[in-house]
């Protein structure tokens, strides 16, 4: 594969299955000059597995301002050609990339970004909830003045909410979340696409209680369901025969317009048998 020179290619890596690079993914990263990444022990291990012998060079939100001048300098003189990637999905999500990629525009220099992995994104699919509209928080602040201002912009969010948070205050946040949602529906997410992905879908106080019996290490991404306003009427028989006609059995559209709008799975089904 003949690469363009003077150029950088966002390439995504798996989010835990090793075995989830796309062919063109392996490509670039086998034929460009050199690839930066945010740990060049993480990104070894992936080039090991695919027997990819391209240099590596450390990228991380530590250097990221400076390395970003060093990257485009080297790429304009030297005309040559670069992949960026993370330690797991897309570079710039919640990840080193975003200042190197802004810098880039500035100076004209290419950029291609490749599909790929996101934890985000199959976390949203998975959790089951109103995929139409979402928004993506990244991780939650540490500071509790901009924390209560996260999670009243949760609260109040009309869209399903896709946050990330690390093993150590997994469970803390979603007390935390409790507090402000109530009732509202979350779904849970660890080690995606590995042996051991679990997923816990629940109110926040239930999530509680499956936590306690779970081995909280991993990555985790917290999906939040959309607040419906009270004044909201829902057609069910309308989303039900939406989905019927998409295809989907009877079954698993009660199943879905359930989740997605937090009824009660029973009502849903006696809508059902009207149709």
């Amino acid at each position: 594969m003949e690469l363009q020179k003077s150029k950088i290619y966002v390439v995504p890596t798996p989010i835990g299955n090793l075995a989830d690079m796309t062919l063109r993914s392996l490509d670039v990263l086998k034929n460009v000059d050199v690839i930066y990444c945010e740990d060049t022990r993480n990104t070894s291990k992936l080039l090991n597995y695919y027997d990819i012998k391209t240099p590596l060079v450390s990228y991380h939100k530590h250097n990221e301002q400076s390395r970003s001048e060093e990257i485009i300098d080297k790429i304009l003189l030297e005309n040559i050609n670069c992949a960026v990637v993370s330690d797991a999905g897309m570079p710039s999500i919640s990840d080193p990339g975003q200042i190197l990629l802004e810098k880039a525009i500035d100076r004209d220099v290419d950029i291609e970004v490749l599909p790929g992995a996101s934890a985000a994104i199959t976390a949203l699919v998975r959790s089951g909830f109103d995929s139409l509209q979402f928004a993506f928080l990244g991780f939650v602040p540490r500071k509790n003045a901009d924390k209560n201002k996260f999670y009243e912009q949760i609260k109040n969010a009309t869209m399903t909410t896709i946050i990330y948070e690390s093993v150590h205050r997994v469970e803390a946040t979603v007390e935390e979340l409790s507090e402000f949602l109530g009732d509202r529906k979350i779904c849970v997410l660890r080690e995606l696409t590995k042996i051991h992905e679990s997923v816990m879908k629940g109110t926040c106080a239930e999530v509680i209680e499956m936590l306690k019996n779970e081995t909280v290490k991993g990555e985790f991404v917290i999906v939040i369901d959309k607040l419906i306003e009270e004044n909201e009427e829902i057609d069910v028989k309308e989303k039900l025969t939406e989905l019927i006609n998409d295809g989907i059995s009877k079954k698993q559209a009660v199943k879905i317009v359930s989740d997605m709008y937090g009824l009660k799975k029973n009502d849903v089904y006696k809508e059902s048998l009207e149709l």
